[in-house]
């Protein structure tokens, strides 16, 4: 498995994780009473900061390897090969 690969299963980690963040929420807007709104909202708080641990992460695997890779100067590559060439 790449690292590449592995941000791809992050990313769908975070999104169930977005999907139940939205659900609780959805859930506390439409709860009766103070308690069960409180009850949903403390369940739902761990959920966002791991969303947000979860996507930074796989942010960071999917751009790992762009960071280390040594960009080329301007004017260099293959449409400037054939440029100078013609």
């Amino acid at each position: 498995m790449t690292l590449y690969e592995l941000s791809l299963e992050y990313a769908r980690t975070a999104a169930e994780l977005r999907r139940r963040i939205v659900e609780l929420e959805r859930a506390g807007r439409e709860a009766g009473d103070e308690g069960r709104r409180l009850q949903l909202e403390g369940r739902a708080r761990p959920l966002r900061s791991m969303y947000r641990d979860v996507r930074a992460v796989a942010r960071h695997l999917e751009h790992y390897y762009e960071k280390h890779t040594p960009r080329r100067p301007a004017g260099s590559g293959i449409k400037a090969d054939y440029k100078r060439r013609a």
